[in-house]
């Protein structure tokens, strides 16, 4: 717990300007909405310390170098260390971090996570200004800057290179700039972050990528401002900013600035920047850099275009869609439009299926059914009673998909709609690549600031595509695309030769479909110079198709130096993916995280296991340990807050921060107890009928195929109210029909008559030791009702207060008690 002294955040009590809530003298009154921070007594004692952000991307064809300055301010009379978690492109590769104090600029070094990490607590022990860069995911990092004295001014400076999308004729440069709410599955176990949310059994760094989101009406008080300076080396034609306001100055045909139009915009958006250029002007090719012993290669493969198919073949479409609290509202109504769109352009022969999930999974059909005008008006009335609300089980739903094998004779193609708001994400991909057998996976990003990484992984390890779809955008544009994908790949069998050359650890390792013009991108190390050719081969249309490209390695190319970070990039996902599970857990396997940490150190980058670290010796700071000041986020825009973290938050409640009180495991994943799809604990068995036993345990009661939570919500139990005829022995009869599931009445009755010492095998759950694991559902879910409950005998296993629902272990004979109590809505099996 920390002392009075220590500065916080302000969660359940905000002061907004003086029309709202007066100040009291020696208090400064709050302008803007901004959020201010206090001390322990709720006094207003400055501002928020990160005070801008200033972005730079400089971009030459298929190249962006992006800079991003943070100004960091203290505007207290003590001096502060500041935490800010923040988002970075899930493809770039972080080779640089300076520290600018006044005039003097201090260059960070790269060293192994837990060295920096002492190397910066030293420094702030001695008083010494200093910084740290910490990745917590490929897009999410912290930074800690220590000792900023009061009044000072401390500039961070992070750069990072990435390869460009681009997709039949048109580039995308995207930049994210806030963290959006992350589920967190497991057993809370720990706060070793400065986050809402805890750290679990499931999610071990939980705390340090959930940074606290500013309340309602106000803003973090920090911005942001950004600058493209384009050069495609094509001519541009036209270029969009697809969320922003932007000035554009163009320079000749192939070259442009663009910039935001405000200079002090709010960051809880992604910066998305699309260009065209003559598509007949990209073409395949080469980039090479060598400066001493290794030499670094690029291939940069276009494919050809479309074939248009013969025939279509039949398709298997199973429909995924995320319907949590953070898709609540807009990003779930455009998720809908996608999918109707898609429904009614399948074809006759195609079958298909709807799941949904967020604390339970769902499904339209227990098996995919074929297309006809009927099964398509049961989908779209199922889809229009979706509602978003509960917290993002996104494996059980993987699981789900991958429970039966593909069919034989039809290609299974999964859509997965969602925002990727999840902590255990490296699991989640780890199934996909694991379980999806021949299904090819598309997943479709819905909203303005989706977790990209987790998208973009999906698509690559489900050998499919990903689209995004903005809040402001057509939902069926999108459709329109994915349906001209799926008609038919462009290529089929593809792999990648080398005539005459010697190319070393090439990455990726495989390559599968194609299924859009999109650009192969194969990165190389080489040593020995030489001229041969670089090969590519596949299936088009049916017939065989070879594309070769000559390919120059000199001897010596000074040129191109950031070849080689983006060369390390790509080992260092390609180790990562070997032990996804591991990596989750935070217990990789030893040898692939020596081998990370030897090739981050060899080639100056950030990844989980090395960090930046600088330290400023020449200046002394004074006055002990300094107060550590978190730095809050926005709310993502389109995301629904209430959604999130629940009415309770809305009005200023206890529950800031969307933490849900968890005390045991919340079921049993295919990884181990304790979690949704985490799969940390032991790998995944490519087993249908394993992952059948295994499902977990939805955690919404059960309702009729077509109604969704949220949708027709059962009201509080009014028929309580007795009947002037109705005996006690009537009442408890209709009460306990009513709020029990059927397997569960007489059950202590059943269990004194066919169990073994308390013990007995039922269908669909166990009774052990006289106990038995149940969902109750709550009207009242009070600390007063949870002691009462806690009273008879009752453990509580998981809480989640947004749906007032309890995963308990409870004594069979205290069964019928807890159910005629009045809090109580309904009670029913955990599986």
């Amino acid at each position: 717990m920390r002392n009075s002294s220590v500065l916080f955040i302000m969660t359940a009590v905000m002061i907004f300007a003086l029309s709202v809530l007066p100040a009291s003298a020696g208090e400064r009154k709050s302008t803007g909405g901004e959020l201010d921070v206090t001390d322990a007594k709720g006094n207003i004692i400055g501002k928020c310390p990160l005070k801008h952000t200033s972005v730079t991307a400089e971009i030459s064809g298929f190249v962006a170098r992006v800079t991003v300055k943070q100004t960091f301010e203290n505007p207290y009379k003590d001096k502060i260390e500041a935490v800010y978690t923040f988002p970075l492109s899930s493809e770039g590769a972080v080779d640089e971090m300076l520290m600018k104090i006044g005039d003097r600029t201090i260059r960070g070094v790269i060293k192994k996570r837990e060295e920096a990490r002492r190397i910066y607590e030293d420094a702030k022990r001695a008083g010494k200004m200093a910084s740290l860069l910490d990745q917590e995911r490929p897009n999410i990092f912290t930074q800690y800057v220590a000792n900023i004295r009061p009044g000072d001014s401390i500039e961070i400076t992070i750069k990072y290179v990435e390869l460009l999308p681009y997709e039949a004729g048109k580039f995308t440069f995207s930049f994210p700039m806030v963290v959006g709410p992350r589920f967190m599955p497991g057993t809370p176990t720990g706060q070793s972050g400065t986050g809402h949310a805890p750290d679990t059994d499931e999610v071990p760094d939980g705390s340090k990528i959930s940074p606290p989101v500013t309340p309602a009406g106000t803003r973090a008080g920090h911005d942001i401002d950004l600058t493209v300076n384009l050069d495609a080396g094509v001519p541009v034609s036209a270029i969009n900013s697809k969320l922003h306001e932007v000035d554009i100055r163009k320079s000749g045909e192939t070259a442009a600035t663009v910039a935001l139009k405000n200079k002090k915009t709010i960051p809880n958006k992604d910066f998305v920047l699309e260009y065209d250029v003559a598509g007949g002007e990209v073409k395949s090719g080469v980039l090479v850099h060598k400066d001493g012993e290794n030499g670094y290669v690029t291939v940069i493969l276009i494919p050809p275009k479309k074939p248009t198919p013969k025939q279509i073949a039949p398709k298997e479409m199973i429909f995924v869609i995320d319907r949590s609290g953070s898709q609540r509202g807009l990003p779930l109504l455009k998720a809908k439009e996608a999918m109707l769109y898609i429904l009614d352009k399948m074809n006759p022969n195609d079958t298909f299926n709807v799941i949904c999930f967020s604390s339970r999974v769902d499904k339209l059909f227990d098996k995919p059914q074929v297309r006809s005008d009927d099964m398509v008006a049961k989908a779209k009335m199922y889809m229009s009673k979706l509602q978003g609300s509960g917290g993002t089980w996104m494996g059980p739903a993987i699981e789900e998909v991958c429970s039966t094998p593909a069919p034989d004779n039809r290609l299974r193609i999964v859509t997965f709609m969602t925002d990727g708001y999840v902590g255990n994400d490296m699991a989640i991909l780890g199934m996909v690549r694991r379980l999806r057998g021949k299904s090819r996976w598309f997943p479709f990003g819905t909203g303005n600031s989706v977790n990209r990484y987790l998208l973009d992984g999906m698509a690559k390890y489900g050998g499919g595509e990903v689209e995004y779809i903005l809040l402001n955008s057509p939902g069926k544009e999108v459709a329109e695309k994915f349906y001209s994908r799926i008609s038919t790949p462009i290529l089929t069998d593809v792999k990648v030769e080398f005539e005459g050359i010697e190319l070393d650890e090439v990455y990726p390792k495989a390559v599968g479909d194609v299924w859009a013009q999109r650009p192969l991108y194969f990165r190389a190390r080489y040593n020995k110079a030489g001229s041969g050719f670089v090969v590519l081969k596949g299936f088009l249309g049916g017939k065989e198709y070879e594309q070769k490209i000559a390919v120059d390695l000199p001897e010596i190319k000074k040129e191109n130096e950031v070849l080689g970070p983006i060369w390390a990039r790509a080992k260092v996902d390609y180790m990562m993916e070997n032990d996804f599970f591991g990596a989750q857990s935070g217990k990789i396997n030893e040898e692939l995280k020596e081998e990370i940490i030897k090739v981050a150190l060899e080639h100056h980058i950030l990844t989980q296991y090395t960090s930046f670290v600088a330290v400023e010796e020449t200046i002394i700071t004074e006055g002990g340990k300094p107060r550590k000041v978190t730095v809050p986020v926005e709310m993502p825009d389109g995301v629904s807050r209430e959604g999130v973290f629940g009415e309770a938050e809305e009005s200023g409640g206890r529950r800031f921060g969307g933490k849900s009180r968890i005390r045991g495991r919340r079921y049993a994943a295919p990884g181990g107890p304790g979690g949704s799809g985490g799969g940390a604990r032991r790998p995944y068995k490519d087993s249908a009928k394993k992952l059948e036993k295994r499902r977990p345990a939805s955690t919404q009661p059960r309702r009729p195929v077509g109604e969704a939570d949220g949708a027709d919500e059962e009201k509080p139990d009014t028929a309580a109210e007795p009947e002037k005829k109705e005996t006690a022995e009537k009442k408890k009869e209709r009460i306990l029909k009513t709020r029990l599931h059927k397997s569960l009445i007489g059950l202590a009755e059943k269990v004194k008559k066919e169990g073994k010492d308390g013990n007995l095998k039922l269908s669909g759950f166990d009774v052990t030791d006289g106990k038995v694991t149940l969902n109750i559902y709550l009207n009242d879910n009070s600390e007063k009702t949870l002691k009462k409950i806690k009273d008879l005998g009752v453990k509580i296993l998981f809480e989640a207060t947004g749906t007032k629902m309890l995963i308990v272990s409870i004594p069979v004979e205290k069964l019928e008690e807890i159910a005629q109590m009045a809090a109580v809505r309904y009670i029913e099996p955990t599986s």
